[in-house]
């Protein structure tokens, strides 16, 4: 009875994301009922209460804030042009649309999304891919299956709450995620394989940068740390496929407007990389808020501030704009946050971890792809089953890292495998065709047809990859 009494927040979350409540009704109700359960039925002392939450609370607030910077940067970004202006530069940099294909995949779309998450790197992939001359169908599925590195997704929010709610290392969970990693990687480049039309240059290509953005990744997370893994590893893969493009004839040209829309992406990633070498060589309050994502994500917020600002009246419409944006994805992520320490304060998630443990670990990864598929997003799935993972390690003695490794990995790829992601990647792909496009959904009808299969696409996929993880998770411990 415990264990089913443990398991009702968590439940009724899980009931109201299939009813379609959405995640900010069902995180607010699941805290209330996690605290409730707790304060009712699994009361702990007050004192050691108030104590793990102060323990607790900057990590929430800088969770907040990498969101709340993130989306503002994506709506700044937007207004600029920026993103409109490097799908032109990747347009031009690839010598045929396999090629595209796969740059597209392993570099753009997990480079716009370390930096800024929340499916922003779709956005910027989708049309691009229709534009090589991709249908609407393969589109989107591609643009979704480019989350092949979100866990890094966003300089890494889902992780930064797994460490924290288990005391766990957050550079040493980054390195473990990226060996289970491999799997999504390899999912995806047989994908491409078998979707291009040249498929030979699509097994070179996909082999290539699958190989550099998973050593990439390992690489970063162990000498830079997490956060920027995702980032300096997809930049890398960029730059290894523009070389061998240029083998192949291709000549991608940098002009002045390419520069310009670089920049809040060179502010972020170069001051982070900075400021984390110099708290490493020098601890101190100062040097380690300053290699905080967040005062980063907000420097490179000013830069396109700066120069939107030039524009006319444009720059206040935008901030309040990405500030109501925020709104719903911050308080449902700070919701499931609490509501998954909670669960760890009153031990409800132990209980729930004695239940799942007679199963073995592989449930792991199972969890972590629903959590992520059920949340639409890493940082929420983490928040609600990190401890139950980490509980279920204790219980059948499995070392903790490689298993919390396991559930994040797996909810990478899931993370394009929900309803709202694949509405908005069938919304992108029509968009992106022009106006007379015999692929353009005849009614809403088609429309919801194509979103239909475009779900059950990822969503297999991602359970395709999550099994694989599962198996490499077993053959691990």
């Amino acid at each position: 009875m415990t264990v089913l009494l443990s398991a009702v927040p968590l439940l009724v979350v899980v009931v109201l994301l299939v009813l379609g409540r959405g995640a900010l009704t069902a995180s607010l109700v699941g805290l209330c009922l996690a605290l409730l359960m707790g304060a009712v039925v699994f009361p702990v002392d007050l004192g050691a209460f108030a104590a793990e939450g102060l323990g607790f609370l900057p990590i929430v607030v800088e969770v907040v804030l990498i969101l709340l910077t993130g989306v503002v940067l994506a709506r700044l970004l937007g207004a600029l042009g920026a993103m409109t202006r490097i799908s032109d530069w990747v347009l031009s940099a690839s010598p045929g649309s396999t090629a595209g294909a796969v740059l597209v995949l392993f570099g753009i779309i997990p480079f716009a999304e370390s930096v800024t998450g929340f499916g922003i790197g779709m956005t910027v992939g989708i049309p691009i891919l229709v534009h090589l001359g991709f249908s609407v169908r393969k589109s989107a599925v591609l643009g979704l299956l480019g989350m092949v590195a979100a866990a890094w997704g966003g300089l890494a929010p889902g992780a930064k709450v797994a460490a924290g709610l288990l005391g766990l290392s957050l550079t040493d969970l980054g390195v473990h995620t990226s060996h289970f990693n491999v799997v999504p990687v390899l999912v995806v480049a047989i994908v491409v394989t078998v979707v291009v039309r040249d498929r030979v240059a699509g097994l070179l290509y996909s082999t290539l940068a699958g190989l550099v953005l998973s050593v990439g990744l390992w690489g970063f997370n162990t000498l830079i740390g997490t956060p920027l893994a995702g980032v300096l590893a997809t930049l890398v893969v960029v730059a290894v496929l523009l070389v061998a493009f240029r083998a192949r004839g291709a000549r991608a040209t940098f002009d002045r407007d390419l520069g310009l829309a670089l920049v809040p992406y060179g502010v972020l990633t170069s001051g982070l990389l900075l400021c984390s070498g110099l708290a490493a060589l020098w601890p101190h309050p100062v040097t380690t808020l300053l290699s905080s994502p967040p005062v980063w994500l907000a420097a490179g917020c000013l830069a396109a501030a700066v120069r939107l600002a030039r524009r006319g009246p444009v720059l206040r419409p935008t901030l309040v704009e990405g500030a109501r944006a925020f709104l719903p994805v911050g308080i449902s992520t700070t919701a499931f946050m609490v509501m998954g320490w909670s669960l760890s304060v009153f031990d409800m998630s132990t209980r729930m971890g004695e239940a799942l443990s007679g199963l073995g670990v592989w449930t792991v990864p199972a969890l972590g792809m629903v959590g992520s598929v059920l949340a639409g997003s890493i940082t929420g799935s983490l928040s609600m089953f990190a401890t139950t993972f980490g509980s279920i390690a204790h219980i059948t003695g499995a070392p903790e890292l490689p298993v919390v490794a396991a559930g994040l990995a797996a909810s990478g790829l899931a993370n394009g495998a929900s309803p709202a992601r694949a509405q908005l990647a069938v919304t992108m792909a029509v968009q992106a065709l022009p106006a007379d496009s015999a692929m353009r959904p005849a009614d809403a009808a088609e429309r919801s047809a194509m979103e239909r299969t475009v779900l059950g696409w990822v969503v297999g996929l991602s359970a395709v990859s999550a099994a694989g993880v599962a198996v490499a998770l077993t053959l691990t411990v």
